[in-house]
């Protein structure tokens, strides 16, 4: 498989593993108990706009740059640069989910850090092939 179609998959893993996560979350709500962060009835619209950003905006961003036959230095760049930030986010973000009352987190966040950890691996690899 071409290392750019290696990183497309691995991009497509992290979005899969983001909807995983989020699914988890939810899953107590169906033997009733609450998994309300705050009873204000108030969402915080940043912390919304942060996750669609790094659960749709990056990961596409990333795909469109490795689509074109020829990607230019600079999509490849871009997309390093992007793989980078969310390898090191799913790290940052495990650290900071985990212990958990939640056990399938145990599950999605280790394996959040591999893919993020091959992910960015990948993207360096192809930036540094194509810019030598």
């Amino acid at each position: 498989m071409q290392k750019r179609s290696q990183i497309i998959v691995l991009w497509l893993m992290t979005m899969g593993g983001f909807a995983c996560h989020t699914i988890m979350d939810l899953l107590p709500l169906f033997w009733n108990q609450s998994i309300a962060i705050d009873n204000s009835g108030t969402v915080p619209q940043p912390m919304l706009l942060m996750m669609a950003t790094l659960s749709l905006l990056l990961p596409a961003c990333g795909i469109f740059c490795l689509l074109p036959t020829q990607p230019k230095r600079w999509l490849l760049w871009v997309n390093t640069v992007i793989a980078s930030i969310i390898g090191l986010f799913n790290i940052a973000h495990a650290f900071m989910e985990l212990p958990s009352e939640n056990a399938a987190q145990y599950i999605i966040m280790p394996l959040m850090i591999v893919i993020g950890v091959c992910l960015a691996w990948k993207s360096w690899q192809l930036l540094r092939v194509k810019t030598t």
